[in-house]
């Protein structure tokens, strides 16, 4: 009597762990094949019955995949643990422990092997029960394994280059400057609210004289009571009225319209700061992607959760600068709607009275939207301080 020998169920091992942890190694590179057959050999007898019967063939499949995953659990778990202690090796250590991961590796595939076996021969005694002539034939399931090498790597040596290109000292520089550069922008700011408060008040106190010396002019017949508005130019020149707070009034508003120009001028300052320091965080991050190649992975992830940190505080900065710049565009309004009440109010102009109302209603707020700014800036320089820290901690044994 002959018999049959054939390949009855292929396992890609290999497949199964790549989709299991492969995203979680670090270190361990896993091999390109590990393959697993389970081999049957049967007695023709039994074989010609069992290969007509499609449905005890899958049977002896599934029992096989059944237990190579349950078997491999052990083996996840062997490779991840491997992988957690190769993150402190260098190179030459992770040379010698690959040789006890590929053991590891070698071990746990021929556990797996003889599980599949162990299920495929199970499946077909139990046929052979259903069947009591078929009982006498000789079943023999084996295995054979395809294991390729297994490459565990070492965190090498940081270079001095690289640990100085992880180091945000250099945004610490620019943001440090910028500091400087929005306290210079709030102490304008607050003056320019100051003024711009006191225009509002000599805006009103014109406005009471013009309205009292057009009335007293009509009574008296100095203007014809039919007669167009006379503005206080008029009256200061021409009738000898005194507008004592005017020359103030005109003074101040050039004072406003020169600290907002000052103003402006600081914030484009900032603005270029900003993108100057995003710049050096773009510089570092590249760093960070190089550095990702020798340093060890819970280095990495500190480093960069770190680094995410002065992104965040750099983007508030930005935000708060574009609120000044939102607050110098509202203060240059408030300018115009300055001096078009004061020129109604001089030349008469109708529609003056309203002039003034809308200048002296203006809200001023520049001070408040530019220290937002200066406070941004303040929070990201202690955030930076204090990633320069963190990073210098982690890099501190990478030499």
């Amino acid at each position: 009597m002959g018999t049959k020998k054939w390949t009855a169920v292929e396992y890609d091992a290999v497949k199964y762990l790549k989709s299991s942890i492969g995203s979680k190694l670090q270190r361990v590179e896993l091999p390109k094949t590990m393959h697993i057959q389970v081999v049957i050999e049967l007695d023709d007898a039994l074989y010609l019955p069992l290969s007509k019967n499609p449905s005890w063939l899958q049977k002896i499949q599934t029992a096989a995949a059944a237990k190579a995953r349950a078997a491999m659990g052990d083996v996840e778990k062997k490779i991840l643990d491997a992988d957690a202690k190769a993150q402190k090796f260098d190179p030459k250590t992770a040379a010698l422990f690959t040789r006890d991961v590929q053991a590891v590796l070698d071990k746990g595939a021929k556990a797996v092997s003889e599980e599949m076996a162990d299920a495929c021969e199970k499946v077909i005694k139990d046929y052979q029960k259903g069947q009591k002539e078929l009982l006498k034939f000789r079943v023999k399931c084996g295995s054979k394994i395809v294991l390729t090498a297994v490459l565990v790597t070492g965190g090498a040596v940081v270079s001095v280059a690289t640990a100085g290109a992880l180091s945000p000292i250099g945004i610490l520089g620019v943001v440090k400057g910028g500091v400087a550069i929005g306290q210079e922008v709030v102490k304008l700011a607050l003056k320019a609210d100051q003024v711009g408060k006191l225009i509002q008040v000599e805006l009103l106190v014109l406005k009471k004289l013009m309205n009292e010396e057009n009335a007293k002019a009509k009574k008296s017949g100095k203007v014809a009571q039919g007669a167009k508005e006379i503005g206080l130019n008029v009256f200061s020149k021409a009738l000898g009225v005194e507008t004592p707070s005017l020359k103030n009034c005109e003074a101040h508003i050039g004072i406003h319209k020169v600290d907002i120009a000052k103003i402006e001028k600081q914030s484009k300052k900032l603005s270029e700061t900003i993108y100057d320091a995003m710049d050096e965080q773009a510089k570092v991050n590249k760093a960070l992607q190089v550095a990702k190649k020798t340093l060890t992975a819970t280095k990495v992830g500190k480093i960069s959760m770190s680094l995410d940190k002065v992104e965040k505080a750099l983007d508030n900065v930005l935000k708060a600068t574009i609120k000044v710049n939102e607050s110098i565009a509202a203060a240059e309004e408030r300018q115009v709607q300055f001096e078009k009440a004061l020129k109604g109010m001089q030349e008469g102009i109708p529609g003056w009275v309203k002039w003034v109302d809308v200048a002296a209603g203006l809200t001023l707020d520049l001070g408040l939207g530019v220290s937002d700014a200066g406070s941004a800036l303040e929070k990201a320089l202690a955030v930076v301080f204090a990633v320069e820290q963190t990073v210098g901690n982690e890099l501190a044994d990478a030499f």
